[in-house]
């Protein structure tokens, strides 16, 4: 029927893709970031609940002083993202949380090995980081589509033994 709002539920999907950067105590490296999880408002529509999961797939390539690195980087999180300004179907996002990081990968040879002075060799690197989430971006939310586009530029994950990640995505909500 023309002209009937179409209403949703509170929960939808949480897909994202983007690049990113991370670094850690034995691991630094760009490369690509993906995401999924459950988000749930939970206060008028400016409020949501964020678990999810995201995998990095880093390398250090494109650094010219780095060892050779091949990593994944695997967080399980939990965000809180609310809308700060909103006008009509467009708001300023800002987002907290806390995350569990593991990092697995190969390091090899490469980079300045005469400064560390020590002979290069490989290594399987493997660490656990407990830390933070902090972002920011916009938020495209019709509210008669199934769907909402998130443009996050700034992604910031933070912790222990001088775990980093800054990451820029692009994440879809799918309601139901």
């Amino acid at each position: 029927v023309e002209g009937q709002d179409i209403s949703f539920t509170e929960n939808s999907i949480k897909t994202g893709f983007g690049l990113g950067f991370s670094m850690g105590k034995n691991t630094t490296g760009n490369g690509f970031v993906y995401s999924i999880g459950y988000q749930r408002e939970i206060w008028k529509d400016r409020l949501r609940l964020n678990p999810n999961f995201s995998i990095g797939q880093y390398s250090s390539k494109l650094l010219l002083d780095a060892q050779d690195q091949y990593f994944n980087s695997l967080n399980l999180a939990t965000n809180l993202y609310f809308d700060l300004i909103k006008i009509k179907s467009v708001s300023f996002v800002i987002g907290c949380g806390g995350l569990v990081n593991y990092s697995m990968g190969l390091k090899g040879t490469g980079g300045y090995p005469e400064v560390d002075n020590e002979p290069q060799k490989s290594q399987y690197v493997s660490d656990f980081h407990f830390g933070g989430y902090l972002g920011g971006g916009f938020r495209i939310n019709p509210s008669n589509k199934r769907f909402a586009i998130n443009i996050m530029p700034i992604n910031i994950h933070y912790g222990n033994n001088n775990f980093s990640e800054f990451q820029a995505k692009i994440e879809i909500d799918f309601k139901f």
